[in-house]
C-alpha cells in the first residue's frame, strides 16, 4: 500500500467514525486514533487502529443507553443490475 492509499484510507475512516458517532471529536496522529466526549472531565478514548475505537466507542453508546447514527452509503452516478 502506498502512503497515498494509507492517506486516503485514513481520511475514509475518520469520515466513517464521525458519521458513525457524531457527538464524539475524533482525530488521527501521531499513528494513534482518538475520540473525546464532552463533560467535565470529558471522557477520552485512544486506540492503535479505527476499528478498535469503534469497538471503544460502540461499547461506551451501550454502556450510556445512546444511539449511532446510520451509516449510509453515498449516492453514485452508477445504476444497479436488476
Amino acid at each position: 500500500m502506498t502512503p497515498d492509499d494509507e492517506a486516503r484510507q485514513r481520511e475514509r475512516a475518520l469520515e466513517m467514525l464521525r458519521t458513525a458517532f457524531p457527538d464524539y471529536r475524533i482525530v488521527y496522529g501521531g499513528g494513534r486514533w482518538a475520540a473525546a466526549a464532552a463533560g467535565d472531565p470529558p471522557a477520552v478514548w485512544f486506540a492503535e487502529t479505527p476499528g478498535s475505537l469503534c469497538g471503544q466507542l460502540f461499547m461506551a453508546q451501550l454502556r450510556n443507553g445512546g444511539t449511532m447514527a446510520p451509516l449510509r452509503a453515498k449516492e453514485s452516478n452508477s445504476q444497479c443490475a436488476g
